[in-house]
Parts: C-alpha cells; structure tokens; sequence
C-alpha cells in the first residue's frame, strides 16, 4: 500500500509505543480504503463522521445501486440521530416500509461491520465507540429520511431546518463526493441515472453489490480488492439480465 514511510507491520501496528504511532496507525487505515489524499478533510471532522464518510465512500464505490437520494438519507439520519432521544426515535411514525430502505439499512451496519476490523487491524486509530451503529445509524430514522428524500424534500427539511447540521451536511457531502469522483464512481440522483439507463434502477435485493468482494469499481487501490472468489472478475452480473 502507499503509506508514508512504507507499509508498517501489524506487530508495529498492534504493539507500538513509539510518539507518532497514531499517525502511521491512521494512514494506514485510510490506505486500506485508497483515502489517504482525504486526510486531512477527514482530520477536520468532528467524531463520529470521520468514521462516517469514510464507510459512506466505501460503500458508494462499492455498490452500483446507490444514488444521490440516498446519500442525502443516510448523512441526514446521523446528523439528526446526535440529538434525539429515545423516546422520540420510538415515536417516529412512517408513512409506509420501503423494501429497499431496509436493504440499504443493512447493508450500512454490514458496512461497519468492514469498518470496525480495518480499524482494528490498523490498531485502533480511531475509538471503537466511532462505529458502534447507536451513534452512527437508527433504522427508522433512516426510513423516514429516505422516503423524505425520494420524495424530493430540500435538504433543509431532511435535516429539520437546523442550520447547524445543513453546514456540516454540505461538508460530509462533499467530501463524499469528491473521493467517489476520484473513483470514476460520480454520485447522482436516481432521477438522472434512470433517464440514461433506463429499466436498471428496478432491481432491488443484496446481489446488486459487491461489498463482501471488496471490489473498487475503478480497478484502483490494494490487492485485497482485486481478488477472491467474490470478485468482479470471477462473478457475473446477477442482474445484467434485467
């Protein structure tokens, strides 16, 4: 991997005492996921949306499905999530359960399952309370987000009219964004992927991603992304028929 200062070993990693061994620990665990040139917007974030971006980056270059839509869903709920109670997460209402909210749901904690062993492996850059999914995720508030933002609410009211959360919704976006970008993976709205691709954006279900793989979309990054049995060279498409 291009780490500065070489690829440190895990004994080096794990058992290290040594001033500066936080730093190397952090590259390291932004190598594993090619965001090393994001260091230092994602220094810039307040905790835990450090360990967000960095799941939400690898999930949107991860999986082909995912559109603009829900990235605005999946950022507004851990923003608004910070200041709600208990109570008022078992109050929501929702109009009705999506299918596709649930998947999408799942397949964040899966997401952060990824997370919580690179940073373990990486020897802990990040505290472990980052990625525990009660500071990051709530499945209903989730629900209620992303059916707001497939009916085409404003940002403003995903993020219930505080403008302290729709500046730091903008910067999360952004940085988001902006490595996908670097993936040859833009971020758009399902509105504009349907109009160049039409009849694709019916398919629904896990087999539409390729988190398990480890793949990047744009054949960059580390080995472990490239091989195994689950990658995208060994397994077809299961819904190019479609």
């Amino acid at each position: 991997m291009n780490i500065p200062g070489g690829t440190p070993s895990l004994k080096l990693l794990w058992l290290s005492t040594e001033p500066g061994i936080q730093v190397r620990r952090l590259d390291a665990l932004l190598a594993c996921f090619d965001l090393s040139s994001l260091k230092e917007e994602l220094q810039a974030l307040e905790s835990p949306f450090q360990a967000l971006c960095c799941l939400l980056i690898y999930l949107f270059v991860q999986v082909d499905a995912l559109c603009l839509e829900d990235l605005h869903a999946f950022i507004a709920q851990a923003l608004c999530l910070q200041e709600k109670s208990t109570a008022q997460l078992m109050d929501l209402q929702l109009d009705h359960v999506d299918p596709r909210a649930v998947q999408l749901g799942s397949l964040l904690v899966r997401g952060l399952t990824t997370l919580v062993l690179v940073n373990s492996a990486c020897g802990f850059p990040w505290t472990a309370a980052d990625f525990m999914p009660w500071n990051l995720f709530d499945g209903k508030l989730f629900h209620q987000k992303y059916l707001q933002s497939e009916k085409g609410h404003a940002v403003a009211v995903l993020v219930e009219q505080n403008r302290s959360r729709l500046t730091t919704f903008h910067t999360l976006k952004s940085i988001v964004c902006k490595a996908c970008v670097k993936e040859n993976r833009p971020v758009v709205s399902r509105r504009h992927w349907r109009a160049h691709h039409s009849g694709r954006w019916g398919r629904q279900g896990s087999s539409s991603h390729r988190t398990s793989s480890g793949h990047s979309r744009s054949g960059q990054g580390q080995h472990w992304r490239d091989q195994g049995p689950g990658s995208r060279q060994h397994e077809p498409d299961q819904w190019r028929r479609y």
